[in-house]
């Protein structure tokens, strides 16, 4: 089976589901041998520091398309940081007892070295949820409170009992891997860029098949090049597996 651990969905207009649209994602993955998608979230049209309202909103549209598509696809549970931990706490809660939601998405609203994201960490350790965290190397600057892969480690020291995957490995590059690689609560996906030869093949040698999964970034990118990363990496056939299915299985016990 083949799992694209990192889709997000459109869904500007409330009352208006875009079904048509996100029927046709599911058409693509199929075209790319993708069976399951897991959803992030809308996060971009409630902006960079969401409100509750915004925050709500974008877990009850993830779990409407799930409930919908159950047999292909999942969801994870958006937080922002930020908000009181009483309304965290609530959220992570309507998310898995009432939507069964895998796991839980920061986007930029928090940095991962602030210490208000103790409410989502607690959280995700309360309900055993790994935390799925955007991050990049810039030589520009940053968005708002965006965190790099030298934030992402301190958050996994802080929180060695949670697991955080992070994202982007192709705008984490070779320095992110280094600052992560000795701590195996951290794992990480394919997405980020257009693929680079050779970033695959050093995420492997370095911190294990084991903990990376695959993740498209769709509908920024699309299905068969962020594929082509890991069909056309020199690595074994069965590392090849487990970043491509088995190991995001195992992760959210799918």
């Amino acid at each position: 089976m083949i799992i694209d651990a990192h889709v997000h969905h459109t869904w500007a207009d409330p009352d208006n589901p875009p079904w048509a649209l996100i029927e046709q994602t599911f058409a693509m993955a199929e075209q790319a041998d993708i069976d399951k998608i897991g959803f992030l979230g809308t996060y971009s049209f409630h902006g960079y520091d969401p409100s509750e309202e915004g925050i709500t909103q974008c877990n009850s549209h993830a779990a409407k398309i799930v409930e919908r598509y159950p047999s292909h696809s999942y969801s994870l549970c958006y937080l922002n940081p930020a908000h009181p931990p009483e309304f965290v706490r609530a959220e992570i809660k309507r998310c898995v007892e009432e939507f069964g939601m895998k796991g839980i998405k920061q986007w930029i609203a928090v940095n991962a070295r602030d210490e208000r994201m103790h409410s989502v960490m607690a959280g995700a350790i309360e309900y055993n949820l790994p935390v799925f965290f955007h991050a990049w190397y810039k030589s520009t600057s940053y968005v708002y409170n965006e965190s790099n892969p030298a934030d992402i480690r301190q958050l996994a020291l802080r929180y060695p009992e949670a697991t955080i995957v992070m994202l982007h490995l192709n705008g984490c590059g070779v320095r992110g891997v280094q600052d992560i690689a000795d701590l195996p609560n951290v794992w990480v996906d394919t997405s980020g860029s257009q693929p680079d030869a050779g970033f695959v093949e050093y995420a492997v040698e370095q911190v294990g098949a084991d903990r990376i999964v695959f993740g498209s970034d769709m509908p920024i990118r699309d299905y068969g090049v962020q594929m082509a990363k890991v069909t056309g990496a020199n690595i074994s056939p069965a590392a090849k597996a487990q970043i491509l299915g088995e190991n995001v299985q195992r992760l959210l016990h799918l």
